[in-house]
Order: structure tokens, then C-alpha cells, then sequence
């Protein structure tokens, strides 16, 4: 029977360490899946260094809990989530995967569905979801039209709102960020909903938005270029 692997973020070194020494995982009860799984796959992101961009670790949860934050952890007492519900994932074994997974093509991982099959053959990240690496073609066709960029900037948009951009193009009248949108996770009724909220806040911190879609980019990737080109010249061109 196929078994079902939650892939999730472990957000700092820090949550690394209570899963390996106290073997337990958090998630707010607000954005808890609600399709079951039977293993948790834990994704190592930037934050972690040279350690980063990797999945090291996966475990099977033998106990579920609701629990408040504060009871999680009482030294962040005055965190504003801190009286908040969360599920807390308690684990027996926490098991290595030797080579890790990893994010070769800097795939912007979330909480996401994959197989136990899947994860154990897995080299890299897109091999777990049958992702094409659109990200990995802008990036190649962005260099090759000399279009300078950031790839995975990181923006707070206030209120812990934190946002991880595809790419970041700095023009002279506003920078740029654009964002490609894969068919599997951007065609969600929920992601949409959140693109759109995403989008409205960084326009509100003057960042203009180009969404180009899987599709767009896969049939004509020099089209979504031209795209970019020109809305990179109707901010100014690019900041020196």
C-alpha cells in the first residue's frame, strides 16, 4: 500500500535539534493538511547554512496532540503566537536518508505531498513531486539575456509576514519580482487565494509582480524573457 510523506519546513537549527533530542514537530492548527499522511519528511532550508537546502531526516508520528505554543515552548512567553493551538507530532525513531535530498534546482519548498517510495529514491527535491525545474530555466535564459538577479530573496512584507522571491530584478523605478508558476501548486483554490494576498502586500512595499505560468515557460521560455525584458525597460531598465 502506498504510504503518504508530508513534506514540511524546519524553519531554524533550532527546530532541528528538538526534532533529533526531544523527537517531536510543530504546526499551527490553522494551517494543519488536512489529507492524511503516515510520515513526516523534515526540508532543511537557507537558514541552516551549509546544511541548508537539503532533506536529511523523515519519521513516522506514533502521537498527535493539540497543544498551546507557550506549553511548546515556555521561553517565548511573549511570542504574539504564543497562546495559539498547535499539533504536536510526537516521534519514535527519526530516520537518516544517506545521501540527503537535495534542492538543486532552488525548488521553494512548503508543506507538500509526496510518496514513502518516492522519498527513499529521491536524489533531489523535484524528484519528489514531478516538478519541472522551471525556476532552473529563468534562471538560465535570465543570465543569458544579462538581466541581473536574485534568486530566493528573502523580503518581509511586516506583521511576520515573511516571503521567499523567486527572483528579484532591481530597476530603477521599483524592483521586480517574478515568480513562476508551477500547474501543481499554484492551480490550488488555496494558493491562488494566497498568491493574490502575497502579491497585494508586496505591492504595497512597491515591488512590481510578473507571474509567468509553467506552461508559458515550458512552450516558449525566450516569450517569458521577452516578458521580462519588457517590463524591466517600463521600470527604467536596471538599477546600476
Amino acid at each position: 500500500m502506498r504510504k503518504t510523506v508530508l513534506v514540511s519546513v524546519l524553519k531554524a537549527p533550532r527546530d532541528l535539534g528538538i526534532l533529533l533530542k526531544k523527537k517531536w514537530y510543530r504546526i499551527p492548527l490553522e494551517k494543519a493538511p488536512r489529507k492524511k499522511f503516515d510520515y513526516l519528511a523534515f526540508y532543511q532550508p537557507a537558514s541552516f547554512g551549509r546544511n541548508g537546502g537539503k532533506i536529511k531526516y523523515f519519521a513516522k508520528p506514533k502521537e498527535v496532540t493539540r497543544v498551546r505554543r507557550v506549553d511548546l515552548l515556555p521561553e517565548e512567553v511573549r511570542n504574539k503566537n504564543a497562546k495559539n493551538i498547535y499539533l504536536k507530532y510526537s516521534f519514535g525513531k527519526i530516520n537518516k536518508i544517506d545521501p540527503a535530498i537535495k534542492n538543486k534546482n532552488g525548488l521553494r519548498v512548503s508543506f507538500g505531498f509526496t510518496d514513502l517510495a518516492k522519498l527513499k529514491k529521491a536524489a533531489e527535491v523535484t524528484d519528489l513531486y514531478d516538478v519541472v525545474p522551471i525556476e532552473k530555466m529563468m534562471k538560465k535564459v535570465l543570465s543569458r539575456r544579462h538581466i541581473a538577479f536574485k534568486a530566493e530573496y528573502p523580503v518581509s512584507a511586516g506583521n511576520n509576514h515573511k516571503y521567499r522571491l523567486d527572483f528579484a530584478v532591481f530597476c530603477k523605478k521599483a524592483p521586480l519580482n517574478i515568480e513562476c508558476d508551477s500547474l501543481k501548486w499554484h492551480s490550488q483554490k488555496s494558493q491562488v487565494f494566497k498568491d493574490k494576498l502575497r502579491d497585494k502586500r508586496l505591492k504595497k512595499l512597491g515591488w512590481s509582480i510578473l507571474r509567468l505560468k509553467e506552461a508559458a515557460i515550458t512552450s516558449n521560455i525566450f516569450k517569458s524573457a521577452d516578458k521580462v525584458n519588457l517590463r524591466v525597460k517600463k521600470l527604467g531598465g536596471l538599477k546600476k
